[in-house]
């Protein structure tokens, strides 16, 4: 199964078609220090921020969340100069609830608020555990969006445990 991601280069829109997305190589402190003026709280202590608890995901929605996070700095970085009300966004706290993903900023725009959305929707079509989108179902109860050899491998290590 293919997977789309939009975004912004040279100020021009961007449809890029991905045939997999391997989440693997793109781990949580590679995103926080690639994107400091977005995880700028991450240092903040819990009475200050969420983002103290990291990107509190599963490790396949680390593609996406560094995507979406490539698009919304790109935008600030091509905009800002030129656009007053465009202002640095800060991601206040990053989790999975409900089964998808929820990225919360604060500073956003309806453009950044239009890609924040975009890759939220994604998210319930990627498994949070690998980052495949094939045969990718959301379970009842406590909402997981899992593939189903990640669902079956979460209840095969509930079970032995």
């Amino acid at each position: 199964m293919k997977k789309v991601i939009v975004g912004k280069k040279n100020g021009k829109s961007v449809l890029q078609i991905y045939s997999s997305i391997d989440s693997r190589n793109v781990s949580e402190q590679k995103i926080l220090k690639k994107y400091p003026l977005i995880f700028r709280q991450k240092d903040l202590p819990m009475t200050q921020t969420c983002m103290c608890w990291g990107l509190d995901v599963g490790q396949g929605w680390h593609k996406l969340i560094d995507t979406l996070c490539a698009s919304i700095q790109g935008y600030i970085d091509a905009n800002a100069k030129h656009n007053p009300n465009i202002h640095q966004v800060e991601a206040v706290q990053v989790k999975e609830k409900f089964g998808g993903l929820r990225f919360y900023t604060n500073g956003e725009d309806e453009v950044i608020h239009g890609m924040i959305w975009f890759a939220e929707q994604l998210s319930n079509y990627i498994c949070e555990d690998c980052g495949t989108m094939d045969n990718v179902t959301q379970s009842e109860g406590w909402i997981t969006t899992l593939c189903e050899k990640c669902r079956k491998k979460r209840s095969e290590d509930k079970h032995n445990t």
